[in-house]
Protein backbone atom coordinates (compact mmCIF):
# COMPACT_ATOMS: atom_id res chain seq x y z
CA UNK A 1 0.00 0.00 0.00
CA UNK A 2 1.05 3.56 -0.61
CA UNK A 3 3.58 4.74 -3.16
CA UNK A 4 2.86 5.34 -6.81
CA UNK A 5 1.14 2.91 -9.14
CA UNK A 6 4.51 2.24 -10.81
CA UNK A 7 6.16 1.48 -7.47
CA UNK A 8 3.34 -0.87 -6.39
CA UNK A 9 3.71 -2.64 -9.74
CA UNK A 10 7.47 -3.03 -9.19
CA UNK A 11 6.93 -4.57 -5.76
CA UNK A 12 4.27 -6.96 -7.09
CA UNK A 13 6.63 -8.03 -9.90
CA UNK A 14 9.38 -8.66 -7.35
CA UNK A 15 7.06 -10.97 -5.39
CA UNK A 16 6.16 -12.74 -8.65
CA UNK A 17 9.83 -13.21 -9.63
CA UNK A 18 10.61 -14.81 -6.28
CA UNK A 19 7.54 -17.06 -6.20
CA UNK A 20 7.21 -20.68 -7.35
CA UNK A 21 4.98 -19.30 -10.15
CA UNK A 22 7.74 -17.08 -11.60
CA UNK A 23 7.70 -19.00 -14.90
CA UNK A 24 4.04 -18.09 -15.39
CA UNK A 25 2.77 -14.75 -16.66
CA UNK A 26 2.40 -11.58 -14.61
CA UNK A 27 -0.95 -9.92 -15.38
CA UNK A 28 -1.60 -6.41 -14.06
CA UNK A 29 -5.06 -4.83 -13.79
CA UNK A 30 -5.96 -1.27 -12.78
CA UNK A 31 -9.22 -1.82 -10.90
CA UNK A 32 -10.13 1.84 -11.26
CA UNK A 33 -10.22 1.80 -15.04
CA UNK A 34 -10.75 -1.85 -15.94
CA UNK A 35 -13.38 -3.15 -13.51
CA UNK A 36 -15.77 -4.42 -16.21
CA UNK A 37 -13.12 -6.65 -17.81
CA UNK A 38 -12.00 -7.85 -14.37
CA UNK A 39 -15.58 -8.63 -13.40
CA UNK A 40 -16.01 -10.68 -16.60
CA UNK A 41 -12.79 -12.53 -15.78
CA UNK A 42 -13.89 -13.25 -12.21
CA UNK A 43 -17.24 -14.56 -13.44
CA UNK A 44 -15.38 -16.74 -15.96
CA UNK A 45 -13.15 -18.25 -13.27
CA UNK A 46 -15.98 -18.87 -10.85
CA UNK A 47 -18.60 -20.08 -13.34
CA UNK A 48 -16.65 -21.30 -16.40
CA UNK A 49 -19.71 -22.66 -18.21
CA UNK A 50 -21.60 -19.41 -17.69
CA UNK A 51 -18.97 -16.93 -18.92
CA UNK A 52 -20.42 -14.29 -21.25
CA UNK A 53 -17.11 -13.62 -23.00
CA UNK A 54 -13.56 -15.01 -23.04
CA UNK A 55 -11.57 -14.41 -19.87
CA UNK A 56 -9.19 -11.52 -20.67
CA UNK A 57 -6.90 -12.48 -17.78
CA UNK A 58 -6.89 -16.27 -18.22
CA UNK A 59 -3.08 -16.31 -18.45
CA UNK A 60 -2.93 -15.37 -14.76
CA UNK A 61 -4.17 -18.86 -13.87
CA UNK A 62 -0.56 -20.08 -14.24
CA UNK A 63 1.12 -17.02 -12.78
CA UNK A 64 0.29 -13.86 -10.86
CA UNK A 65 -2.71 -11.55 -11.07
CA UNK A 66 -1.89 -8.08 -9.69
CA UNK A 67 -4.91 -5.90 -8.91
CA UNK A 68 -3.97 -2.29 -8.28
CA UNK A 69 -6.37 0.24 -6.71
CA UNK A 70 -8.46 -2.63 -5.35
CA UNK A 71 -10.42 -0.21 -3.15
CA UNK A 72 -12.11 1.17 -6.29
CA UNK A 73 -13.94 -2.09 -7.03
CA UNK A 74 -17.70 -2.14 -6.52
CA UNK A 75 -19.05 -4.27 -3.69
CA UNK A 76 -20.42 -6.77 -6.25
CA UNK A 77 -16.96 -7.19 -7.81
CA UNK A 78 -15.45 -7.44 -4.33
CA UNK A 79 -17.78 -10.37 -3.55
CA UNK A 80 -16.58 -12.17 -6.68
CA UNK A 81 -12.97 -11.41 -5.79
CA UNK A 82 -13.53 -12.79 -2.30
CA UNK A 83 -14.60 -16.16 -3.72
CA UNK A 84 -11.53 -16.23 -5.99
CA UNK A 85 -9.25 -15.29 -3.07
CA UNK A 86 -10.73 -18.10 -0.99
CA UNK A 87 -10.15 -20.59 -3.81
CA UNK A 88 -6.59 -19.39 -4.29
CA UNK A 89 -6.12 -19.96 -0.58
CA UNK A 90 -7.10 -23.60 -1.08
CA UNK A 91 -10.73 -23.47 0.04
CA UNK A 92 -13.37 -25.44 -1.85
CA UNK A 93 -16.35 -23.11 -2.02
CA UNK A 94 -19.11 -25.55 -2.93
CA UNK A 95 -19.25 -29.30 -3.49
CA UNK A 96 -16.78 -30.32 -6.18
CA UNK A 97 -15.12 -26.92 -6.62
CA UNK A 98 -11.37 -27.29 -6.79
CA UNK A 99 -8.98 -24.61 -5.60
CA UNK A 100 -7.55 -22.44 -8.37
CA UNK A 101 -3.89 -22.22 -9.27
CA UNK A 102 -2.13 -18.88 -9.33
CA UNK A 103 -1.21 -16.00 -7.05
CA UNK A 104 -3.19 -12.87 -6.27
CA UNK A 105 -1.49 -9.62 -5.27
CA UNK A 106 -3.36 -6.41 -4.56
CA UNK A 107 -2.19 -2.83 -4.27
CA UNK A 108 -3.82 0.33 -3.10
CA UNK A 109 -2.66 3.91 -2.57
CA UNK A 110 -4.16 3.92 0.95
CA UNK A 111 -4.78 1.43 3.71
CA UNK A 112 -8.14 -0.27 3.49
CA UNK A 113 -9.22 0.03 7.14
CA UNK A 114 -11.06 3.33 6.51
CA UNK A 115 -12.82 1.87 3.45
CA UNK A 116 -13.92 -1.13 5.54
CA UNK A 117 -15.14 1.14 8.37
CA UNK A 118 -17.21 3.21 5.93
CA UNK A 119 -18.71 0.13 4.22
CA UNK A 120 -16.93 0.70 0.88
CA UNK A 121 -14.76 -2.42 1.21
CA UNK A 122 -15.69 -5.88 2.49
CA UNK A 123 -13.99 -6.77 5.75
CA UNK A 124 -14.01 -10.46 4.73
CA UNK A 125 -12.12 -9.55 1.56
CA UNK A 126 -9.55 -7.57 3.51
CA UNK A 127 -9.07 -10.59 5.78
CA UNK A 128 -8.62 -12.87 2.75
CA UNK A 129 -6.16 -10.54 1.01
CA UNK A 130 -4.11 -9.19 3.89
CA UNK A 131 -1.33 -11.79 4.16
CA UNK A 132 1.87 -9.81 3.58
CA UNK A 133 1.72 -6.05 3.89
CA UNK A 134 4.31 -3.77 2.31
CA UNK A 135 4.07 -0.09 3.16
CA UNK A 136 5.61 2.12 0.45
CA UNK A 137 6.60 5.72 0.96
CA UNK A 138 4.30 8.28 -0.61
CA UNK A 139 5.66 10.14 -3.60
Amino acid sequence: MGGTAARRDQVARAFHRESPLHDGPFVSVDCGSDEERLRAALEGWLEPGEAKEPNPYQAAERGTLFLDQVERLSLDSQRLLLVLAQRLGGAAITGGDAPCAGRLITGNPNGLAEAVASGRFLSELLDALDRVRVQLESA
